[in-house]
C-alpha cells in the first residue's frame, strides 16, 4: 500500500505510448487517439520498432533510447513477450510509472510455471518503477483532460472516482454514465494488480480534493486485507464509498478453503465491508443506481422519506420496498397537514404516502413537493409519476426541477413508463436531479445512502467502558497454549479448553473425564440425577466438526441418562459407534456432565474462526444439538467493543427470540456482549488460537453457561483491523506533584473524558493548539479523535485516577498522523492548563518520537504560532529544527527520525 509516484499516473506532464500504430484495432493507436481527442495538454510520444514517422500526427520513435526525454508515464500496448524487457529498460532510464494494457501475461511461459507477469515483477523490482496492470483498461482523469484508455467514450467531468478490476464492466459503466449525463473525476481499472493495488488507489482518492465519492468494483482481493480495510475506513470517514463485490470465484482461482464454520465466504466480505463503514451493492443495476445518487444527492440530514405520486399503486410498491429494507416513512407535522388540506384532493387520509390522484396537475405536484421539503420531519422526498393527460411527463418534470433547485433537501424522482417518460428523465439528468425507472429502484438507491449513514453512526458510537483486570489469568492461558504447541498438538483437550474459558472468566459447566465405560458409570454414580455423556475422538476435538452433515452429533452424544444401567448402555453404544469409525489410538475418552435442563434456557453458538483472506473472525448465532447452526451464524471482524458486540448480536435470529422471551433483556444483552468481548480479547492476546466453538452456550435467568467447547491451534494470525496497542502503555509520575499516571494509546471509550479534558482547556490553549478560537467539539469530531486506526495514526494520552472522585481523567494528549507511505508524520500536543510545568509535554512528545521512529517514519513535523514560545523551546530541547514560515506566519518544527533509502522518498521529502 503506497501512493509513491501515483501523481505521475494521474497528472503526467509527458506520456509515451509503446506499441502505437495506425493499424486497425491497434490498442496503442486507440489509446493515442483517445489522448488526442481528450485534449491532453502534456507532451505525447509514440514508440514503435517499425520506425513510423508519426502516428496520428504524434512523432513516433523506433525505441526507448531514441526518445528526446524520458516520459512521466509509459503506456505499454506491446506484445506480451516484450513487456518484461521493456519494463527493465524503462527502470534503468529512471522512468517511474508504467501502465500495462497488454493482457495474457498470467499464462505460464516456461515448463517451471513462471509467467510473464512474474517476469515483469522481477524486472521492476530493482528500479522501484510503479506498474498499473497488466490487462487494465487504462486511466481517465477528467480534470487533467486525459483519456489514457481503450474506452470507446471519454468520461464527463464529475465528482465520483471509480476503480474496478474488470475492464469491460468499466467501459459499460462509462457508456451508461454518458447516457445519464453523469461524470467522474477519475476512472480506472487495476487489471491483475502486480504492483499498484486497490488500497493505494483508495488512499489517493481519499486525499483528492476533486473526489467526493468513491465507487469500487471488486472481484477478489489481491494483497493484504488489513491494508484494504485500513484504506476503506480512512476514506469512508470523509467520503461516501460504495463497493460492488461479485460472489463468484472460480475453482482455479480459489487458493484456500473458506473459514471453518462459515457456509458462505460472501458473509465474511459483507462483515468486512460493513466494519469498514462502506456500503455494498449486489448487482450492476444497483451500482448504476448508486452512481445516480452519488452524483446527484445532497448531504443526508436524516433517513425519513416522504412519498408522493398521482396514484396509490406506485406508492404501495415504494412503501413495501422501503419497509422491507428497514427504512422509515416520514410522519408529517400538523402544520404541513394543515397546509396540504388546501392542495390535496378531498378525502385524503392526512398521512404519508401522499396520493395526488390521477387528476393531479404539474402545479399540484410542485406545490405538494415544496411543502414537504419544508417539513422538519421530512428528510427526503420521492416523487413518482405515472403518465396521464392531466399531468404530462415533461411539464411535471420541469416543475419538480424548479423545486429541487431551491431546497437543501434531497428530491428523488421516478417517472414510470418508457415512450413518454424518456424525455422527462433526460430533463432530470440535465438538471442533475436523481431519477429512476421503478419505485423499487428509487427506494433501493435512497437506502444505499441510509445504509452508509447508519454504518458511519455505528463506527462513531461511543463504546461503553469495559474493564478486565484479569491479566494474570490471561498469562496462564498463553502458557496453556504454548504447552500444547510444544507437545506438537494443534488442538486443546476438552479439559484444557474449559480451563481456557475459565481463565477468561467465561462460566463453563463442570466436566468429568473417563477413559472407559466403567469410569463413566462411576462418575454418574457420584453426580446423581440426569447426566450427559460425550465420546471424544480425533474429529470432534476440533471446533465446527459437526457442521459437516456427514458427522452428526447424535453419534457421539447421549443425553438425559438417569440410571446406572442407562449410563452403561449408552456409553457402550457410543464406544461401538466410535470404534466403527476410528482406531483405538484416535479415541480420546469420555466427557460426563450433569444435565442443565430447565430455567427456559436459550442455546447459543459462539466462537472464533479464521478466514484465509480476512484472518480471525468472531461468530455468533443460535446453537444446540439439533438445529442448523450454520443458518444463523453471523460474523464480525475483531477487535470488538461493546457497541460492535451488540451490533453482532442484533443481526442474529437469537436477538429477536431474546426480545420476545427475555425477562431482563438489557442484562442478557450485556452478558452476551461481554462474552463476545472476551472472545475478542482471546483473538488479540492468543495469536495461535485458530478456532474456538462454544456450543451450546446457555443463557437463562441465572446467567450464562458454556456447556461444550472445542479449541484448535495454528500458526500466529494477523488481524485485518489493527488491535489496541496495549504494549505501548507505561506508568509515569508527574514531575512536581509525584502524581501517578499512565501514558497509553487513546481508544474510543475515552470520548467522554476527552470532551471533559477539552472543556477544561483555556481559550488561549485552544487557540495555540488549533490556531483559532473554536467551540465545543461535536460527537462526530470526538469520535474521529478517539476511534483511530492505529495503522495510520497514533494518539497518546496521559490519564490518571481522579483526585477525590471515582474514575479516570485525561491530563494531556499528543497526536501523530502519518501519510500513507510513512514518509511524514505531523504531530500536535496539548496539556491541561493547571498541569503546565509537570513535564507532561516532554513525556508525550518523547513518546511520539519513539513510536514514529520505531515504525520507520522518516520525518516528524509540526507547526505552531509564533507566540507559542513554550512549544518552540520544548521542540528545540528535544532535537527539532525550528524555522519561520513567512507565508503561513507559523514556526515549523522538524526532526529527521530515519534516513530515506529510496529516491522517491527523497523526492517526497523535498516536495
Amino acid at each position: 500500500m503506497s501512493t509513491k509516484y501515483l501523481k505521475r499516473f494521474f497528472k503526467p506532464k509527458s506520456i509515451a505510448v509503446f506499441g502505437a500504430s495506425e493499424k486497425e484495432n491497434s490498442m496503442g493507436g486507440i489509446v493515442l487517439q483517445n489522448l488526442l481527442d481528450s485534449g491532453f495538454e502534456g507532451k505525447l510520444m509514440a514508440v514503435n520498432k517499425r520506425g513510423y514517422d508519426t502516428v496520428y500526427g504524434v512523432t513516433c520513435y523506433s525505441g526507448l533510447t531514441r526518445l528526446p526525454e524520458m516520459p512521466d508515464l509509459a503506456i505499454i500496448c506491446s506484445p506480451p513477450e516484450s513487456v518484461a524487457d521493456l519494463i527493465r529498460k524503462l527502470g534503468a532510464n529512471m522512468v517511474k510509472a508504467a501502465m500495462i494494457l497488454t493482457g495474457g501475461l498470467s499464462i505460464a511461459s516456461e515448463p517451471l510455471g513462471k509467467s510473464m507477469r512474474d517476469e515483469i515483477m522481477e524486472a521492476a523490482g530493482p528500479y522501484g518503477i510503479r506498474i498499473l496492470g497488466p490487462d487494465c483498461m487504462g486511466m481517465l482523469v477528467s480534470g487533467h483532460k486525459m483519456n489514457a484508455s481503450y474506452s470507446h467514450l471519454n468520461i464527463r467531468k464529475g465528482k465520483v472516482s471509480y476503480v474496478g478490476q474488470s475492464g469491460l464492466l468499466g467501459t459499460a459503466m462509462i457508456d451508461w454514465a454518458n447516457g445519464q449525463e453523469i461524470g467522474f473525476s477519475h476512472f480506472l481499472t487495476l487489471g491483475e494488480g502486480v504492483d499498484i493495488d486497490l488500497p493505494s488507489i483508495i488512499d489517493y482518492f481519499a486525499q483528492d480534493p476533486y473526489t467526493q465519492s468513491i465507487l469500487i468494483q471488486l472481484d477478489h482481493l489481491v494483497g493484504s486485507s488489513r491494508n484494504l480495510l485500513s484504506s476503506l475506513r480512512s476514506a469512508s470517514r470523509n467520503k461516501l464509498v460504495l463497493v460492488l463485490k461479485s460472489n463468484m470465484i472460480f475453482d482455479e482461482d480459489k487458493e484456500s478453503q473458506p473459514a471453518l464454520g462459515i457456509r458462505d465466504e460472501d458473509l465474511v466480505y459483507d462483515a468486512a465491508l460493513r466494519r469498514a463503514g462502506v456500503v455494498r451493492v449486489d448487482t450492476v443495476d444497483q451500482l448504476y443506481n448508486a452512481l445516480e445518487t452519488l452524483s446527484r444527492m445532497k448531504p443526508m440530514r436524516g433517513e425519513r422519506l416522504a412519498l408522493v405520486c398521482n396514484g396509490m399503486g406506485p406508492n404501495a410498491l415504494a412503501t413495501d420496498q422501503l419497509l422491507r429494507k428497514g427504512g422509515e416513512l416520514s410522519e408529517l407535522s400538523e402544520e404541513t397537514v394543515a397546509a396540504l388540506q388546501e392542495i390535496m384532493p378531498d378525502h385524503w387520509n392526512l398521512k404519508n404516502p401522499l396520493d395526488l390522484h390521477s387528476d393531479a396537475t404539474p402545479e399540484r405536484f410542485a406545490r405538494v413537493t415544496r411543502l414537504l421539503t419544508k417539513d422538519p420531519n421530512v428528510d427526503a422526498v420521492l416523487v413518482t409519476h405515472a403518465p396521464t393527460r392531466m399531468a404530462p411527463g415533461v411539464a411535471t418534470a420541469e416543475e419538480i426541477i424548479k423545486v429541487a433547485r431551491n431546497t437543501p433537501r434531497n428530491i428523488l424522482t421516478c417517472w414510470m413508463g418508457r415512450s413518454t417518460a424518456i424525455e422527462s428523465r433526460n430533463h432530470f439528468n440535465s438538471a442533475g436531479v436523481a431519477t429512476f425507472i421503478t419505485p423499487e429502484e428509487s427506494v433501493d438507491a435512497f437506502m444505499h445512502m441510509v445504509e452508509f449513514r447508519r454504518n458511519q453512526e455505528v463506527m462513531k458510537q461511543t463504546p461503553a467502558p469495559f474493564d478486565d483486570p484479569n491479566e494474570r489469568n490471561h498469562q496462564r492461558a498463553k502458557a496453556l497454549i504454548a504447552d500444547a504447541l510444544a507437545e506438537g498438538r494443534d488442538y486443546l483437550t476438552h479439559n484444557e479448553a474449559t480451563d481456557l474459558l475459565d481463565q477468561y472468566d467465561i462460566p463453563v459447566s463442570h466436566t468429568h473425564y473417563a477413559d472407559d465405560v466403567d469410569g463413566v458409570v462411576e462418575i454418574a454414580k457420584k453426580l446423581g440425577g440426569s447426566v450427559a455423556v460425550k465420546v471424544m475422538h480425533k474429529e470432534n476435538i476440533y471446533p465446527f466438526s459437526y457442521d459437516n452433515k456427514k458427522h452428526p452429533r447424535w453419534k457421539d452424544l447421549a443425553l438425559d441418562l438417569f440410571s446406572c444401567n442407562e449410563v452403561k448402555q449408552a456409553a457402550t453404544q457410543l464406544t461401538y459407534r466410535v470404534r466403527e469409525r476410528f482406531p483405538e489410538g484416535e479415541i480420546k475418552g469420555f466427557c460426563v456432565q450433569q444435565m442443565k435442563r430447565g430455567f427456559q434456557s436459550l442455546q447459543i453458538n459462539m466462537g472464533i474462526t479464521r478466514d484465509p483472506v480476512f484472518g480471525p473472525l468472531l461468530v455468533f448465532g443460535k446453537g444446540g444439538y439439533s438445529v442448523d447452526v450454520l443458518a444463523d451464524r453471523q460474523v464480525m471482524l475483531p477487535p470488538l467493543n461493546l457497541s460492535l458486540a451488540r451490533q453482532l448480536i442484533s443481526t442474529s435470529h437469537i436477538f429477536s427470540v431474546l426480545k420476545e422471551s427475555s425477562e431482563q433483556l438489557e442484562r442478557d444483552l450485556e452478558q452476551l456482549s461481554n462474552l463476545l468481548i472476551k472472545l475478542s480479547q482471546m483473538v488479540v492476546e492468543l495469536p495461535n488460537l485458530k478456532g474456538l466453538e462454544i456450543n451450546p452456550m446457555l443463557i437463562n435467568r441465572r446467567g450464562v453457561l458454556a456447556v461444550d467447547v472445542a479449541v484448535s491451534l495454528g500458526e500466529p494470525s494477523v488481524l485485518a483491523i489493527s488491535p489496541y496497542p496495549e504494549y505501548l502503555s507505561e506508568h509515569i509520575s508527574l514531575r512536581k506533584s509525584g502524581r501517578k499516571a499512565i501514558v497509553r494509546a487513546i481508544r474510543g471509550e475515552d470520548e467522554p473524558n476527552h470532551l471533559e479534558f477539552y472543556n477544561q482547556l483555556s481559550p488561549e490553549s485552544i487557540r495555540l493548539r488549533y490556531f483559532y478560537s473554536r467551540g465545543i467539539p461535536t460527537h462526530h469530531e470526538l469520535a474521529n479523535w478517539t476511534q483511530i486506526d492505529y495503522d495510520r495514526e497514533m494518539a497518546f494520552i496521559v490519564t490518571a485516577p481522579r483526585q477525590g472522585a471515582p474514575g479516570w481523567e485525561t491530563l494531556g494528549v499528543v497526536r501523530a498522523v502519518t501519510d500513507a507511505d510513512n514518509v511524514r508524520a505531523e504531530f500536535s500536543v496539548v496539556i491541561r492548563d493547571d498541569l503546565q510545568g509537570e513535564g507532561l509535554g516532554a513525556v508525550l512528545m518523547q513518546k511520539a518520537i519513539d513510536y514514529c521512529k520505531a515504525r520507520g517514519t522518516l520525518l516528524l513535523m509540526g507547526s505552531t504560532l509564533t507566540s507559542n514560545k513554550g512549544m518552540q523551546g520544548l521542540a528545540q530541547k528535544l532535537g527539532f529544527k525550528n524555522h519561520y514560515n513567512m507565508e503561513e506566519d507559523v514556526v515549523e518544527m522538524e526532526m529527521m527520525l530515519n534516513e530515506p533509502t529510496e529516491d522517491w522518498q527523497r523526492y517526497r521529502l523535498q516536495s
